[in-house]
């Protein structure tokens, strides 16, 4: 998605303290720590257990797929860009937001997940003028299990 020069200006600065836990399977998770009550209620916050119907594409190897990402600032009605199609984010570069310097907005990404839970997922947002970078903004916007018929898509919104 992004080009090789780009890709760490990309990434999201480590938290202090913050490691992301071990990688384990759908079925790993709901075998784990049956009788432990707090870790049934990780669990159900991440939507596991529940009686839906995975969505997960077999064909399509993508972990977290955007559909959409929405600016919204007031005065001015919401700006989106679908990602829905394969491939849609080159065109990221070609249609960026445009925002006066000052302004008050949110971010919103509607995304599905699929295959397995994903972890520690952060929302990393870069503000450049005339291709010099000004700000760099990012928000942990937590963990997510594979999409279900009950659940099918998931949406975050970033304040900035």
């Amino acid at each position: 998605m992004a080009s090789s020069s780009n890709d760490q200006e990309l990434l999201p600065d480590q938290t202090e303290g913050f490691k992301v836990g071990e990688k384990k399977t759908l079925d790993e998770y709901s075998k784990l720590d049956a009788d432990d009550e707090a870790m049934q209620r990780y669990k159900q916050s991440l939507g596991l257990g529940g009686t839906g119907k995975d969505l997960s594409d077999p064909n399509d190897p993508r972990h977290c797929i955007i559909l959409s990402l929405t600016m919204d600032s007031e005065g001015r009605p919401p700006t989106t860009i679908d990602l829905a199609a394969k491939g849609s984010e080159s065109t990221l570069k070609d249609n960026p937001f445009k925002i006066k310097e000052g302004v008050k907005f949110t971010m919103s990404a509607k995304f599905k997940v699929q295959h397995e839970i994903l972890s520690g997922l952060h929302y990393v947002q870069i503000v450049k003028r005339k291709g010099i970078r000004v700000s760099k903004d990012q928000e942990m916007i937590g963990s997510y299990a594979p999409n279900t018929d009950q659940n099918p898509v998931y949406t975050k919104r970033c304040r900035f």
